[in-house]
This record gives C-alpha cells, structure tokens and sequence, in this order.
C-alpha cells in the first residue's frame, strides 16, 4: 500500500513569511518548514528523515523515518538540529525559494513573489508576498501557465516560472 502525506505536513497555510534573514532561521521557524528541510537536506550527517518522502509525489519512502518524523514536535526536532549541529547556511534567498516553489507545485492556487533589498546581491532579508491565483485562472493549466509568468517581484527582474522549482 502506497502511503502518501498531505501538503499540510509541510505547508501552514496560515505562515508569516515577513522578511527573512537568513535561511537557517526561516526553516526552524515552524514546524512544516523545518520538516520540508529535513526531508531535502542529504547533506546532514546523520539525518535519517532525508528522501523518507518522494518531495514531488509526496510518496513515503521510508515508513520508518516517516514515523519517527511525524512523531516529533518542533521543539524535539530544533533539539535534533541542535544536537547534531546541523545548519543549512548558504544559498539563502535560493534555498527559501526551493521551498516557496515546493508549495506552489503542489498546490495549485499558491502564489509568490520575493524582494530583497538589492536581490540577488548581498541584500540582508528577503521579503516574501503570497497570495492565492484567481480561481478564473486555476480552470485550465495554460490559464495558471499564463498567470503565473506575468507575476514577478518588485524589482521587475524575476519572474517565477512554473515550469522551474528550485530543485
């Protein structure tokens, strides 16, 4: 039997994105965040949840590390990541957006748009906007297509592609 998780588990759809410094911080913020991480980082020593789940059919992979994963609370799991002295420091702004992208490729009304103060430089903090697509665009995948290439941040210079998610 196939067993496969829900968006939720990784997804609070009620977050606060505001401005986000780095993205060691942005992931331990919550518990999904920090869960979506957990699952993508093969590069943690030791870390037994990475590819537990498929991330792009939402597939278990691993029951055991799904078990272990889903039984632990925020704070067991900072204290995992404290523990064991993991971090995530480095491609930031990217690394945050691999997950915005997550979001939107399995949910099909999630949008974003991201700003940093000069983006793409060595901007402090990056500003997150989401919003839900219009449900006049969600009826055919070239309505959504066509919606999603027109939204862009503020500085004019990025434009979310839905054909690419970070990863």
């Amino acid at each position: 039997m196939t067993h496969k998780v829900e968006l939720d588990f990784f997804f609070d759809r009620e977050d606060d994105w505001g401005a986000n410094y780095n993205n060691q911080d942005f992931f331990q913020y919550n518990i999904e965040r920090l869960r979506w991480c957990l699952v993508e980082a093969d590069h943690l020593e030791g870390n037994p949840f990475t590819g537990c789940i498929d991330l792009n059919t939402l597939e278990v992979k691993d029951l055991k590390a799904f078990d272990l994963l889903y039984s632990l609370d925020h704070k067991e799991l900072l204290k995992m990541v404290e523990d064991k002295g993991w971090d995530w420091i480095g491609d930031d702004f990217e690394h945050m957006e691999a997950y915005l992208s997550f979001i939107m490729q399995h949910d099909r009304s999630f949008c974003y748009s991201v700003k940093g103060e000069g983006y793409k430089s060595d901007s402090d903090y990056l500003h997150i906007k989401t919003w839900s697509i219009p449900e006049k665009f969600l009826k055919r995948n070239e309505l959504r297509d066509a919606y999603i290439a027109g939204s862009y941040n503020e500085s004019g210079d990025y434009n979310v592609d839905s054909d690419s998610h970070g990863y």
